[in-house]
């Protein structure tokens, strides 16, 4: 973890009281809850936004998971359990996928159309 720095924040009473009973069902300081609710927070937001992203084909699969660190198969997994349909991409793209890796096996089949 990097240096700690000291902040000053201004929340209302309320807000105060839930980061407090946070705290407290967690054996934390307040200053430790906040910084796990901070970094949960942000995390969330980008997961969020990745997956916005994905649900708009702003972004492959690929470029989805690397943005969140994750390998495709974790990116696919994690899209489904968000309710996200995955995109298998476009037919000639997976025709062609296939003839390849046909080939590469030495099978030989009849051409896919």
């Amino acid at each position: 973890m990097s240096q700690a720095v000291r902040v000053n924040a201004t929340i209302d009473q309320e807000l105060l009281r839930r980061v407090d009973a946070f705290a407290a069902q967690r054996y934390e300081d307040r200053s430790t809850a906040i910084r796990q609710l901070v970094d949960f927070a942000l995390r969330e937001l980008h997961k969020r936004d990745a997956i916005e992203a994905y649900r708009g084909g702003r972004v492959t699969l690929r470029q989805f998971g690397e943005a969140l660190g994750l390998d495709v198969w974790s990116a696919h997994d994690l899209l489904r359990a968000e309710g996200v349909a995955v995109a298998q991409g476009p037919a000639s793209e997976t025709k062609q996928s296939l003839r390849q890796v046909s080939e590469a096996l030495g099978v030989t089949r009849r051409p896919v159309d």
